[in-house]
């Protein structure tokens, strides 16, 4: 039923483990995993006690039990990582790239243990990147790194493609991507700006990703994915590809936790990756989610930041977060730490509320006049309501 990447999050069924005592049996540990410390849960990505990745508050029956077992009483070590479908391990906590301009913060990041790399072309800063990492790879040590790269709007033909990636591969120097994007489902024509797209009606999107799989077929990508994509394109795809996407990168955070593209998309083998987790840094519209009351109310409770409580909120339930920073203390705090705590099922449950406070309707900071979100009910399974037109 389920795909072999399988690894599950915390949800319902964990509160009914919890008030039941009794393990399931389907534990879906990947490699060695320190044993939690007493009257500690085992992680959130690594174990299974129900239907899946959680999904917000549980019963309200269910809430003083899960509390219970789930309540901080000593250090815990939480994974660091989630297994792609294609069996590599991809760090939790990633560095986003965009609008570094300095080489230093790069090597600060690495230094601090950064190793999963986000890139892209449309940065225009992958030389930048190149220059941070060159010593790091010079030493020998590439094959810690996982570099991600994403192939832009205007790029979408299969020969753009192959320059796009030339371009990427030659300023970035690492020798090959561990991943390749295509950063959004929308093609546009080379002449096209940000502020004034033109559609490519000349190419498909299984064109593009042909494309991207025979740059896979010569060694210089190692595996491919998707950014922005809504679940009913990423089944499209999934139906037509020879080589499966692992990743798809969405914006993800309390206000825009999009549950069923992250649940039905794992079952699929897709790992949702999280950019914007800390409800983006006021580019394109102003954060309401990193200084919200709630959120300085709960980071106070537990101990930490704010950012740090937003970050954990994805990792918790196995998404890895892409984290943007060039200060060298931001830097530190987006990692040091961060698999050493836990947050409460309580806690958890009152920061999905966000969106319920907010009238139910899920907050993109990321969003643009030239982008048409799809309906996030379309794709997998439809809700009755949906199938008799209620």
């Amino acid at each position: 039923m389920h795909h072999h990447g399988f690894h599950s999050t915390e949800n319902y069924g964990s509160a009914r483990e919890a008030a039941s005592g009794h393990g399931s049996g389907h534990g879906h540990a990947h490699g060695h995993q320190a044993p939690a410390a007493a009257g500690q849960p085992a992680s959130d990505v690594h174990t299974r006690a129900g239907t899946g990745t959680w999904n917000g508050p549980a019963p309200t029956g269910m809430r003083g039990v899960a509390n219970q077992a789930a309540a901080a009483s000593g250090p815990v070590r939480e994974p660091e990582t989630v297994r792609l479908s294609n069996g590599v391990r991809l760090p939790l906590i990633g560095l986003g790239t965009a609008a570094i301009k300095d080489p230093a913060a790069i090597k600060a990041a690495l230094e601090l243990g950064y190793r999963h790399i986000d890139c892209a072309w449309f940065y225009g800063n992958e030389e930048v990147v190149g220059d941070g990492l060159a010593d790091f790879i010079a030493s020998g040590r590439r094959d810690e790194l996982f570099v991600v790269s994403k192939v832009w709007n205007t790029h979408h033909r299969p020969e753009a493609v192959r320059r796009s990636v030339d371009e990427s591969l030659s300023k970035l120097r690492c020798g090959h991507l561990d991943l390749l994007l295509m950063h959004w489902p929308e093609a546009w024509t080379p002449e096209s700006s940000f502020e004034a797209p033109v559609e490519d009606t000349g190419v498909t999107i299984a064109e593009t990703w042909a494309a991207m799989e025979a740059l896979v077929d010569e060694g210089r990508v190692k595996a491919l994915g998707v950014s922005n994509f809504s679940l009913k394109q990423v089944e499209a795809l999934l139906a037509t590809c020879r080589i499966r996407p692992v990743v798809n990168q969405v914006e993800l955070h309390p206000l825009c936790p999009q549950r069923k593209l992250v649940g039905v998309l794992f079952r699929h083998g897709v790992q949702c990756v999280a950019y914007s987790p800390l409800g983006g840094q006021s580019l394109v519209k102003p954060n309401t989610l990193l200084n919200s009351p709630l959120v300085e109310k709960i980071a106070k409770e537990v101990g930490k930041s704010p950012a740090q409580l937003l970050l954990k909120w994805n990792i918790q339930r196995g998404v890895p977060i892409i984290a943007k920073s060039s200060s060298p203390d931001r830097l530190a705090e987006n990692l040091s730490g961060m698999y050493d705590w836990k947050l409460s099922y309580e806690h958890k449950a009152a920061l999905d509320e966000l969106v319920a406070a907010a009238g139910g309707k899920e907050e993109r900071f990321i969003d643009f006049p030239w982008k048409a979100w799809a309906d996030p009910e379309e794709g997998g399974v439809a809700k009755p309501s949906k199938v008799m037109g209620l």
